[in-house]
């Protein structure tokens, strides 16, 4: 059966919440209406992943947080680093990665665990500490003459290894607040950017704390394919072994 205009709209109702992360089907009835037929009816889950394709994106997940989306760099759909608060520079651009794929390895420190959906809990002192540590271990490693596979993380830890743990504004609106030029700034930015997203929500049980999503670990098996997150995993591998 072909399909007509009403399953055209219904189509771009699940793409329109699809878009927004912080939508979920259990609060949306329209939301799961379309959910469902996406999971249910094959000629109307084809028109919606060729209309996808088309945007340059492919359905991750259908599950019980909705339709999640991985999009192609060229996507118009596609988040970029730069898009982040005071990211024109590129050295601050560098340090966002960095803090995006080790929360990734912090959270998930082999690919196995990625299959193991229990809830993460991340605070901002101990994933800033915990990047802290392995930036030191690039730096041993850089020392030994070992080369680092990926350039820009290579050029992240030294960026990293050289900025306070915390800074503080001094003067004006921005007194008492933490500013750029410290490593907390950048986690808590990139863990305030993933609520946004509906990848982590904050934690009432600690100060700076956030719990991690399903969404954002579906989203972490695209990053635990790139080069950066296998090297860092390895990384503290070898040296989780040593010692």
């Amino acid at each position: 059966m072909s399909l007509v205009d009403t399953d055209h709209n219904d189509i771009g109702l699940l793409v329109s919440f699809a878009i927004r992360p912080t939508q979920r089907p259990g609060r949306h009835p329209d939301y799961q209406r379309v959910l469902s037929r996406y999971r249910t009816e094959l000629e109307f889950k084809s028109a919606t992943n060729a209309i996808l394709h088309g945007l340059g994106a492919r359905v991750l997940s259908d599950g019980d947080f909705g339709l999640i989306l991985g999009v192609e760099a060229e996507s118009p759909l596609a988040f970029r680093v730069s898009d982040l608060p005071n990211t024109g520079k590129p050295e601050n651009r560098l340090l966002a990665g960095l803090v995006l794929t080790g929360l990734v390895a912090y959270a998930y420190p082999s690919t196995q665990e990625l299959d193991d959906d229990r809830v993460r809990r991340v605070s901002a002192r101990d994933l800033d500490a915990w990047l802290r540590e392995l930036c030191e271990r690039l730096r041993s490693h850089d020392a030994a003459g070992d080369v680092i596979p990926e350039e820009g993380l290579d050029e992240a830890w030294r960026i990293f290894v050289a900025m306070p743990s915390v800074h503080y504004g001094e003067a004006g609106r921005g007194f008492g607040k933490l500013t750029s030029r410290c490593t907390r700034y950048w986690v808590q930015t990139i863990l305030g950017w993933l609520t946004q997203q509906g990848m982590a929500r904050p934690d009432s049980s600690a100060e700076d704390a956030w719990t991690l999503t399903e969404r954002f670990r579906v989203h972490a098996r695209e990053v635990a394919l790139e080069r950066a997150y296998s090297f860092i995993a390895e990384v503290h591998r070898r040296e989780d072994a040593r010692g």
